[in-house]
């Protein structure tokens, strides 16, 4: 039926906001998205003090994010090595040299525009209520506050989907091809004003997905092939892959509804408390809004 394979509204927000994330984050960190998820948690930290510099011993780090030890260290030993981080007396943190490398403010600066533009498309499109929090006496989302809000929001969007997506790499997929779907969809709905749900035509290559995420063309193969087939989440095409959205009707991957998605709602109530206007989003943008990332 062709009502099954709409896209849910929030669904192709988050899909968009975690494309976003993730195309500049993992060309940053060579398609190693455990590292990218590493970095994240260790940037949340350090920007929960005022001065940046707040710290987490890794073990802590590994139990945060629900992954093994040892492989957290050898991530935190890599961007020890690449001056990313530093040690201290009290923890692991972002390191000074860091800091002061101007490409990684313009980094920082393009997140917080991505978590802006996903709560103004949100209010727009009546996903995020613009009456759902109380609103901050502070004028504008500041630099620092919309970075943390990201990263808790890329961070929470592993914790809520690892029931049917475990590993991070799985999830940066996904969304990658339900983005890619959804730009198909739209550019082809403003040539021709009548589709409103995924066609074959609509489908994206899976040298496209490996392009944009900076992976192998043969790391995005074998992790789509269990999801491929009967009950999966992908439908192969000869154009390449769509997502199954039948799934979506079943409380899976960014159900509108699914309450496993309480955690985003949160994050962003809490980005509203500390200065984002549901009233005037774009008033919060650091430079102007980014232009959604093209999988071409």
């Amino acid at each position: 039926m062709l009502s099954s394979r709409i896209i849910p509204p929030l669904a192709g927000l988050l899909a968009e906001f975690h494309t976003s994330i993730n195309v500049a984050g993992m060309r940053y960190f060579d398609g190693n998205i455990d590292r990218f998820m590493v970095f994240c948690f260790l940037l949340r930290t350090s920007l929960s003090h005022p001065d940046r510099n707040g710290t987490i011993s890794v073990h802590s780090a590994a139990m945060s994010l629900g992954r093994p030890f040892e492989t957290v260290r050898r991530h935190i030993c890599a961007l020890l090595d690449r001056n990313v981080c530093e040690r201290t007396s009290s923890g692991v943190m972002l390191s000074r040299p860091y800091w002061a490398t101007p490409a990684n403010w313009r980094q920082m600066r393009h997140a917080h525009d991505c978590f802006v533009r996903l709560v103004a498309d949100g209010v727009a499109t009546g996903a995020f209520p613009a009456t759902s929090a109380v609103q901050s006496p502070n004028p504008r989302l500041s630099l620092d506050d919309g970075v943390c809000a990201a990263a808790d929001l890329l961070l929470a969007l592993a914790d809520a989907n690892r029931s049917w997506c475990p590993e991070s790499i799985d999830l940066a997929i996904f969304s990658a091809v339900l983005h890619a779907n959804k730009q198909a969809l739209e550019a082809d709905r403003s040539l021709h004003g009548n589709p409103n749900a995924l066609l074959p035509r609509h489908a994206v290559r899976v040298t496209q997905i490996a392009r944009a995420l900076s992976v192998p063309n043969t790391t995005v193969r074998r992790r789509i092939a269990p999801f491929c087939g009967s009950g999966g989440l992908y439908i192969r095409t000869s154009n390449g892959l769509h997502v199954a959205t039948d799934r979506f009707r079943n409380g899976e991957p960014g159900n509108d509804g699914d309450a496993r998605h309480g955690s985003i709602r949160l994050i962003i109530q809490r980005a509203v408390a500390a200065g984002l206007s549901l009233n005037d989003p774009a008033r919060s943008y650091c430079e102007r809004r980014p232009a959604s990332p093209r999988i071409d």
